[in-house]
């Protein structure tokens, strides 16, 4: 034993590594670096580095999810069954089906998210992302005005004979016009942001639970 550990206490504040830690004001071990050993950015660097990826391959495991989900689905609908009659202005139907696939893909960007950072720090800064996004539909709405309300829409015979000229597919052509055209709500714009934060959260403590014990 050397000089300098005579007299110390067997419990001294050094870390696994033998770097020397401070207690907290609430009684926590700090690393060297300032750490808390049993906070959300646990290993210095290397936890931050884990949560900020957390957030990132949440974000896009529910962006990926919900174009996909929405490509099936258009696929898989009629196109008089996603607009009103005549009008390109989308059906309750078809904004329910949108609210549900945001809502279910952010459950599972939110359950990645909690894997990965393995604390709440990581689906809290997904949250917030979420708030933020929500606001700024929210101001973009009240911004906007009244609504001009809805563009008329060729039927869909003339869309099809309009595609065949084209030499493009039917839906394909249909869906092009629809972006060009077609307005989704202002609610809607809200809506989906709120639901990818409500749906995050959830994943998070659904996955959460499902978390062994150590």
């Amino acid at each position: 034993m050397s000089n300098d550990d005579a007299g110390r206490p067997l419990d001294d504040d050094r870390s696994p590594d033998g770097s020397m830690t401070d207690g907290g004001a609430d009684g926590s071990r700090r690393s060297a670096a300032g750490w808390r050993e049993d906070g959300p950015f646990a290993g210095g660097g290397l936890g931050v580095m884990r949560v900020a990826l957390a957030v990132v391959v949440g974000y896009l495991i529910m962006a990926m999810l919900v174009m996909s989900t929405m490509f099936l689905a258009v696929q898989a609908m009629d196109i008089d069954a996603i607009f009103e009659p005549g009008l390109w202005k989308t059906t309750p139907r078809w904004n329910a089906i949108v609210v549900m696939i945001s809502l279910l893909s952010a459950v599972a960007g939110g359950a990645v998210c909690e894997r990965i950072a393995r604390n709440r720090m990581g689906i809290r800064l997904l949250a917030i992302v979420f708030v933020v996004a929500s606001i700024g539909s929210l101001v973009t709405v009240l911004r906007a005005g009244p609504d001009p309300g809805a563009e008329p829409r060729p039927t869909t015979q003339a869309l099809t004979e309009a595609a065949t000229a084209e030499g493009q597919s039917p839906k394909l052509y249909a869906m092009v016009q629809a972006g060009k055209h077609a307005r989704e709500p202002g609610w809607l714009k809200v809506a989906n942001p709120a639901c990818g934060f409500g749906g995050a959260v959830l994943g998070a403590l659904l996955a959460r639970r499902q978390r062994p014990l150590s």
